[in-house]
């Protein structure tokens, strides 16, 4: 393909991509919204804690995807099948053996932690080890699934990601109406019926992705310079998810030993609403993140920049154009959304919205890291920047600190992770500084600082409904309009203009 043909794949794919995650959106903030009310808050927030161990064991997983979805673009973007086809199957092997680590780790420390270590009401201590029990059956599925998904994401074929993550929420609302006349424990149903519905997903992809690609065949491979090859690239990248879950749900663990359980209900609400918000940026982002490592991959560091710096500016406006209004109002939409807020809710709310503010302009970053395949020295130091939150949160809180601190202090360190993110991408592949900060930091430094004050004069003067129809509606065209006079080059405009005028005629 050309440079041209590529971007209009991007575009496809970018709109597949954002239709899901409207419909994902809608659909997972009202089945989140029922599920609080069936269950109650106590019971949401003991879901939310049990999930979090399995998902300690999970940062295995995220590491092998990363490594998988790279290895992969990088075999597509030399146009080496028989390459292609060695990773799929060394992935898979790697990924069976992963599961099995998982189930044999969550069966014995993980049960410990659960009944020994954790702050739980005894009456319902049986409940959640059946929502023990199947999470890591969930788990493990999913892992299995990955190669599958890593698959689809790097041939580009975004539609059918869409429309299976579009199935898997409405199965997830079909979940809850089953859950609503469920005649034993709530709690345990919706694990078990969650189990359910990751069963017919995996199906689902498994059957797709045999019948798209043939390299999907899977057959138990032994290649040990591959194997020790994605191993080490896996191992690197270990260490910054592991980091990052063990930030995530370190937090949950203390804040369950420190504060009242309505804490914890809060902190998965505020995560809710700040993933959901976040994955338009994280699906918007898959669309380049392919063609980021296939550019790398074929040393083409002009196509390679160009993406960098459109990924990165694009992503920041899609996620301050919805945040902005969700930040005037947010107080407001959680009364909507939900029959009980739990308190902190709001704060916590607020503050995860900042920090992917931040989140999404180091998603190319890292990608290019990966893609250049030495990561070493990046992951080890991103790690330790990130772990320092743990401490510092635990400080917090023993010595009564406001609960909402801990997060200010996330948001802190997030920060200087993306300016190291910058500085190791500079000297390690090569991206200019100088162009990054014209083309990326000036222009969403503008844009934040032209773009807020009208819907903030509006929020001042009104409330309820009319607040949030008027500040969503100015925050949307002051950020479009500043976006298009200030935010784009002209060969950018010049190809939204050509977009346009193909569709229309």
């Amino acid at each position: 393909m050309t440079e041209l043909e590529h971007k209009r794949l991007i575009a496809k794919n970018t709109v597949a991509l954002y239709v899901r995650m409207l419909v994902r959106l809608a659909v997972t903030l009202y089945t989140s919204r029922i599920v609080l009310d069936v269950l109650g808050v106590d019971d949401f927030a003991l879901y939310g804690i049990v999930g979090g161990i399995v998902i300690l064991f999970t940062f295995l997983q995220t590491a092998l995807n990363a490594s998988t979805q790279r290895f992969m673009s990088v075999e597509l973007g030399r146009d080496d099948l028989p390459g292609l086809k060695q990773v799929f199957d060394v992935s898979m092997t790697l990924y069976l053996l992963v599961a099995l680590i998982i189930v044999v780790v969550a069966e014995t420390l993980g049960l410990w932690f659960l009944n020994t270590q954790l702050i739980i009401p005894p009456e319902r201590m049986n409940a959640v080890n059946w929502v023990f029990q199947f999470t890591i059956l969930i788990t493990c599925v999913n892992i299995i699934q990955t190669p599958y998904n890593a698959s689809i994401i790097a041939h580009e074929k975004m539609s059918f990601y869409a429309w299976i993550s579009i199935a898997d929420v409405i199965l997830k609302l079909g979940v809850v109406f089953l859950l609503m006349v469920s005649p034993v424990d709530k709690l345990a149903s919706y694990a078990g019926l969650l189990l359910a519905v990751s069963l017919v997903i995996f199906f689902i992809t498994r059957g797709y992705a045999l019948r798209k690609f043939t390299v999907c065949r899977f057959r138990l491979t032994w290649n040990k310079p591959l194997f020790k090859e994605m191993a080490g690239f896996s191992g690197w990248t270990l260490c910054d998810s592991g980091a990052q879950l063990a930030v995530t749900q370190g937090r949950v663990f203390l804040l369950n030993l420190f504060t009242p359980l309505v804490t914890n209900a809060a902190m998965s609400i505020a995560t809710q609403v700040s993933t959901a918000v976040y994955n338009f940026v994280i699906y918007f982002q898959s669309s380049f993140n392919p063609q980021i490592t296939k550019a790398s991959a074929a040393g083409n560091d002009r196509y390679l920049q160009d993406l960098v710096n459109q990924t990165s500016k694009f992503s920041y406006y899609m996620i301050f154009a919805l945040t902005l209004p969700i930040l005037l109002n947010i107080e407001f939409i959680l009364n909507i959304w939900l029959k009980e807020v739990p308190a902190y809710t709001v704060a916590f709310c607020s503050i995860t919205l900042l920090y992917y503010l931040v989140e999404s302009l180091s998603g190319p970053l890292w990608i290019t890291t990966w893609a250049a395949g030495r990561i070493r020295r990046y992951q080890i130091t991103v790690s330790l920047i990130r772990i320092t939150t743990l401490p510092a949160t635990w400080l917090l809180l023993k010595y009564g600190a406001p609960v909402y601190t801990i997060l200010i202090v996330w948001v802190l360190v997030n920060v200087f992770c993306y300016l190291y993110r910058l500085l190791y991408v500079n000297r390690q592949s090569g991206i200019p500084l100088r162009r990054y900060a014209k083309e990326v930091l000036m222009p969403i430094i503008l844009i934040t600082a032209l773009a807020a004050p009208l819907p903030l004069l509006v929020h001042r003067w009104l409330e309820s409904w009319p607040d949030l129809i008027l500040t969503t509606f100015t925050s949307l065209l002051a950020t479009g309009l500043l976006i298009w006079y200030i935010g784009l080059k002209r060969t950018e405009k010049k190809h939204i203009k050509e977009a346009i005028k193909k569709r229309s005629s």
